[in-house]
């Protein structure tokens, strides 16, 4: 990538696979732009505003769960020199480019917001927070039960 004054590129890609992340399964619709430039002090920075679709594994079922970013940022950027300019990292195709730059914003834990469906197993269960608040708000710690038989004397 040869930069002598500013580049800018318009992303429009449908699709990204990603392998080898266990938070980021893939990355879909994807606009925006990336703009290469030099700043005041002579270093080069990038500056990039992408929007698009996050596939991510859901943290409980590891079923596919879309989740959409949109992520803005500018950057000073560490390039190899040689006589052509500077280079990213030789032979870097740019749908791996943007994907290296919207990876690390994959969020760590999905959950599908209208996921009714819990889990359980033999002598366990997964359920919502409040379904626990109802199932206990009636009942009475036994090591304290005695207390509700004592009754003060005049």
């Amino acid at each position: 990538m040869n930069i002598s004054d500013q580049k800018v590129y318009n992303v429009d890609i449908l699709n990204i696979d990603i392998k080898d992340n266990i938070f980021l399964n893939g990355i879909k619709n994807i606009k925006g732009e990336i703009v290469f430039y030099y700043d005041y002090d002579e270093k080069l920075k990038i500056e990039y505003e992408l929007t698009g679709i996050m596939i991510c594994p859901n943290s409980l079922t590891l079923k596919d769960v879309e989740v959409p970013f949109e992520i803005y940022d500018d950057l000073f950027v560490v390039f190899k020199q040689n006589e052509d300019g500077f280079y990213l990292i030789d032979g870097m195709d740019f749908n791996d480019f943007v994907a290296y730059i919207i990876s690390p914003e994959a969020p760590i834990s999905v959950e599908k917001n209208n996921e009714t469906m819990y889990h359980s197993g033999d002598g366990w269960s997964i359920y919502s927070e409040q379904s626990y608040k109802d199932a206990t708000k009636d009942r009475i710690d036994p090591r304290l039960a005695k207390l509700l038989e004592y009754k003060e004397e005049d």
